[in-house]
């Protein structure tokens, strides 16, 4: 099976030619509700193998004890591991699921692309609950720059074939607002430009941090939340104090955003010299829902791609058909 996972900071997004998903970058300890009339507890993740955890949004609202890491080595953590294989077992319940795995890594963390491919090849054991076990068998890994997944996902086809002739030829400037980084890349006819590739330490938790010392200050209480419930609530751009809407929650997040935005618009226009050489400007991430209107109003030809959350999985599938 060919898949093209991207393991964010924030959330897992997990393509292959039969499903997409996506679910947040959280692994607790497997408590569980006693009582639901909506079904959330029986579309759990929960694993027994290897080891016991609760995986995804119902560990960000059940579990009593949470990880949740933003460091270089995540890579190497087991819950990082967890991660990927939770995402196999949502796509597959065989015995046995040969993989062709094509990732990323922020551009920063780059040089860490060997870490991640001997973790991920060979067989791996999972067992979900109610369920077999099941051997996940990692026959071949490729990892990219993050961001180079979404310039993947314009130009290639679902089959891997040239989709965009144009623009594979191009130069293109990739803005990709994740979870902890801002990853900015150059590319010149599909080709990395590496004097004008650099990472931008501001991300969505940059902007999750910002709203909750807002909130602590103004909304006692609600700065308690957990980091993916509050960043859910600022994608919403709407959160309840007491029962009663935050009317001016939506414009504090407009204006935290503004400041992130040209922060990455300073950096990106220092590195590619102020964005006139580039064909087109890509605007992807999570955090291009936020950032995107801000830099599109500075560069007339960058626009947001079509599927920002799920673009880098999306080019990464792509590139797996392509090579396997």
């Amino acid at each position: 099976m060919h898949t093209g996972i991207d393991i964010g900071y924030n959330a897992v997004k997990h393509i292959t030619s039969t499903t997409r998903l996506s679910f947040p970058s959280a692994v607790g300890t497997p408590d569980r509700a006693r009582f639901s009339l909506n079904g959330a507890s029986e579309h759990a993740i929960v694993l027994t193998q290897p080891t016991h955890v609760l995986v995804g949004a119902e560990a960000v609202n059940q579990s009593r004890f949470l990880n949740r890491r933003e460091d270089r080595r995540w890579i190497e953590s087991d819950e990082w591991l967890t991660l990927f294989l939770a995402a196999i077992t949502e796509t597959s319940t065989a015995n046995c699921v040969p993989l062709d795995v094509v990732t990323g890594l922020p551009v920063a963390f780059y040089d860490d692309k060997n870490v991640v491919a001997q973790r991920l090849l060979g067989d791996h054991q999972v067992r979900r609950e109610t369920r077999n076990a099941q051997t996940v068998r990692v026959n071949n890994v490729r990892v990219i720059p993050q961001p180079f997944g979404t310039v993947l996902a314009e130009v290639l086809g679902p089959t891997g074939q040239i989709a965009d002739a144009q623009l594979a030829r191009a130069n293109v400037g990739v803005i990709d607002v994740g979870g902890k980084t801002c990853n900015l890349l150059s590319v010149n006819r599909l080709t990395e430009v590496a004097r004008e590739t650099a990472s931008v330490n501001v991300g969505g938790w940059t902007l999750v941090r910002a709203v909750r010392d807002w909130l602590a200050g103004s909304y006692p209480g609600l700065d308690d939340m957990r980091d993916h419930q509050l960043a859910e609530a600022i994608q919403a751009r709407e959160l309840r104090y007491y029962g009663a809407p935050l009317n001016d929650f939506p414009a504090r997040i407009a204006a935290i955003a503004a400041d992130l935005a040209r922060q990455v618009i300073a950096e990106a226009s220092h590195l590619w010299n102020g964005g006139a050489i580039l064909d087109a400007i890509l605007i992807t991430g999570g955090g291009a829902l936020l950032l995107g209107d801000a830099i599109r109003a500075y560069w007339r030809h960058a626009r947001v791609v079509a599927d920002p959350i799920y673009a880098n999985a999306v080019g990464y599938y792509h590139l797996a058909r392509r090579l396997w």
